[in-house]
């Protein structure tokens, strides 16, 4: 754990060096005294988590991925019965032979739902947490030209 928060702070640290070493000679082109930098940093993730858009996006997954786990444990009950009535025809019989086709397409369905519910959830999770993305940039943004900061990282990103 200490390894990887000191591999984070060497990365931040070489962040805002480079960060400093460019604003001094912009300064220096400019004719001014040397500015004074200064960096803000946050973290998007903590703000997802806390803010109560972030909370209310995320139990609209929750729920979401609840009803989905729904439909895909009924489709994977009638695979396990199929599967059930499959091992228990005659072997060879025509009945065996059409409840093993039977469970090699369920099979397919089952796996073809699995991948559309990850999909589904993936594509709502970006739209959901995009949508207080920009509201937090924007803000963030704002926030810096009232306060004047030269540079604002994003803890999780950098």
């Amino acid at each position: 754990m200490r390894r990887v928060v000191g591999m984070y702070a060497a990365r931040t640290f070489g962040v805002l060096t480079l960060a400093l070493a460019a604003a001094a000679p912009l300064a220096a082109q400019a004719g001014a005294a040397p500015a004074q930098v200064k960096i803000g940093v946050f973290n998007a993730d903590r703000i997802l988590q806390e803010s109560k858009a972030g909370q209310q996006a995320f139990a609209q997954l929750n729920q979401l991925s609840n009803q989905r786990l729904q439909e895909l444990q009924a489709q994977q009950a009638q695979l396990n019965t199929l599967r059930q009535q499959a091992s228990t025809a005659q072997p060879g019989s025509a009945e065996a032979l059409r409840l093993q086709r039977q469970f090699e397409d369920k099979t397919l369905q089952v796996q073809r739902l699995q991948e559309d519910i990850q999909s589904e959830i993936q594509q709502r999770q970006n739209q959901l947490t995009g949508q207080i993305t920009q509201q937090v940039s924007a803000i963030i943004d704002e926030i810096g030209e009232e306060q004047g900061f030269t540079l604002i990282i994003n803890m999780i990103q950098s």
